[in-house]
């Protein structure tokens, strides 16, 4: 492991860096007096995550999701808003990179529980 603490090998991993980035939604646009749907852009700053491995995890409320993942040799968990009417189960560990662009910087919550953060 190099000086960088989110470095595994030769794959870097962002773990809360803060980036700028576009973001896309649904507006009201005016022509004249009459509104009309459009979408707009804005720039807003993220902390980016990259983790690897990461879960779903066990929530019983339908407006809600959880997660949590390995970046940078430690465990960090996390949910957002959303519509999920059945809740969620705790799912298997996934061996992909899952991006996650948060509002604000994510706590560590432990060590990962897997080798150099890879399954197996």
């Amino acid at each position: 492991m190099g000086d960088d603490p989110f470095e595994w090998g030769n794959i870097a991993m962002a773990c809360g860096q803060r980036e700028t980035i576009t973001v896309t939604h649904w507006g009201v646009c005016w022509k004249w007096i009459f509104p009309y749907p459009c979408k707009k852009t804005i720039n807003v700053i993220r902390y980016r995550y990259d983790f690897r491995p990461w879960r779903e995890k066990f929530s019983w409320s339908p407006f809600r999701r959880s997660y949590e993942g390995c970046c940078g040799g430690a465990l960090f968990a996390w949910s957002y808003w959303t519509w999920s009417p059945f809740g969620t189960v705790s799912g298997p560990w996934v061996d992909t990179t899952l991006t996650y662009f948060a509002d604000s910087t994510i706590g560590s919550v432990e060590n990962c529980p897997f080798n150099n953060g890879a399954i197996g």
